[in-house]
């Protein structure tokens, strides 16, 4: 679902930000990347309310006798793939607000001389960022998914708000 979404949305973002440009209404770059945080905090909301109900990690494996896949399917039930492909589709939405636009602002605000070494450093936050997703499975060994998503839709949001802090700051530091 993910590469589909990226082929077929980049050129619809694409066209919005030339629709909004042309009304001389298009936020600035740290804005689309706040908005792209927050974006991003809406697919964990969903998620969250994609998995209420569903059991804590040690709920499914107190179910002696049977196998994982029989202890789980009950509640797989209850989850359908749409969910999943509307995560995919609203987190490629985020992605297309976020990541090429960070690496053009990047090179954008950079020194000449630094302009490699800022883009590599914009690539190893986002490796970094991806790289601490192995979290998520450690929180679900003692809370609920739900909870476990909750604490993604947090994150984003603290994200965006410091994002949205430094707006100002940001759009002065490129005139």
């Amino acid at each position: 679902a993910n590469p589909f979404c990226v082929v077929f949305l980049t050129p619809v973002i694409i066209a919005v930000f030339a629709w909004l440009r042309n009304r001389g209404k298009e936020p600035s770059t740290p804005m689309k990347i706040a908005i792209g945080m927050g974006i991003a905090a809406f697919a964990y909301v969903l998620m969250v309310f994609g998995s209420l109900g569903l059991p804590k990690l040690a709920e499914v494996q107190a179910q002696g006798g049977l196998s994982f896949a029989e202890r789980v399917t009950p509640w797989l039930l209850l989850v359908t793939p749409w969910v999943m492909v509307g995560l995919y589709f609203i987190l490629t939405v985020a992605e297309l607000f976020i990541s090429p636009l960070g690496l053009s602002f990047v090179s954008k605000v950079a020194p000449q001389k630094l302009q490699g070494l800022m883009q590599g450093c914009w690539l190893g936050a986002t490796a970094l960022g991806n790289g601490l997703l192995f979290i998520g499975p450690i929180l679900y060994k003692r809370i609920s998914i739900s909870a476990t998503w909750s604490i993604f839709v947090i994150v984003c949001a603290i994200s965006m708000f410091a994002m949205l802090a430094m707006v100002k700051w940001l759009e002065r530091v490129t005139k």
